[in-house]
């Protein structure tokens, strides 16, 4: 079966100063469909460059990046990317908010209101849908800009670093939820964290980066049980898996 991504020997650079500036050297990643993966690796180490690759944004590179068997630079990539802010409009509500990918992609139908309605609940958001972005606790804009990313084009989901800004508590339960939001759906998941054990806990298994240039110095497969509960986070096999990728980044 194809791949939902599949990256070969990617490489980008930019100019700085008139020099050459390595950002990503020679990256291979392969993502198997419904596949929930998790990039780690040191800060400026190109995670967010190689995301902004897949996701079409970054026009020169060298190597193949082939999304859902389609090479990206032939068609755009059917992908939904979220940032670690969450950039929802604050004149808008939540409900105009989550709408917005179908508004712009001209898709949006009177029809699909029970669905809104439907996946605005799913998503925890029930009773908030009239409300604004600044009457919204973290973990709740958070969701809000989770479920706008859902709603866009494509089986590829792209989250980068989504729950970096959120305290610790909020930030596992909001793991917790996104795990059974994606137990249930079952899309492409490609995941920037620094949390080493957020890494592990979500994730079907974990590429690490080295350092600049960027490149894939390790690949992992998480081969724990789901659904997944916070106590196995002290059994000697997660533990085990977060010293494996502790002692990879330090390669």
């Amino acid at each position: 079966m194809e791949p939902a991504v599949n990256i070969t020997d990617l490489c980008v650079s930019y100019t700085l100063n008139k020099k050459e500036l390595k950002v990503l050297e020679n990256v291979n990643l392969r993502a198997e469909a419904g596949r929930f993966v998790s990039i780690i690796g040191p800060s400026g180490c190109g995670k967010s460059t190689l995301f902004r690759t897949i996701a079409g944004l970054e026009k020169k590179y060298t190597g193949s990046v082939i999304v859902n068997g389609c090479d990206i630079r032939n068609s755009r990539p059917h992908i939904a990317y979220m940032l670690q802010k969450d950039l929802l409009l604050p004149w808008r509500n939540v409900r105009q908010n989550i709408v917005l990918p179908l508004e712009l992609a001209g898709t949006l139908k009177n029809t699909d209101a029970d669905f809104i309605e439907n996946m605005i609940s799913e998503f925890g958001l029930k009773g908030f849908a009239d409300a604004y972005p600044d009457e919204l606790s973290g973990g709740m804009r958070q969701r809000v800009a989770l479920l706008r990313t859902w709603l866009m084009e494509g089986s590829v989901m792209l989250l980068d670093e989504p729950f970096g800004a959120l305290d610790a508590l909020t930030r596992k339960h909001m793991q917790d939820w996104l795990t059974g939001i994606w137990e249930k759906h079952r899309k492409t998941v490609l995941f920037i964290t620094h949390d080493i054990e957020e890494a592990v806990y979500l994730s079907d298994e974990v590429f690490v980066m080295g350092p600049r240039p960027g490149r894939i110095v390790e690949h992992i497969n998480i081969d724990i049980e789901r659904p997944r509960k916070s106590d196995i986070t002290c059994t000697p096999l997660f533990i085990d898996y977060k010293r494996r990728l502790v002692s990879a980044l330090q390669v």
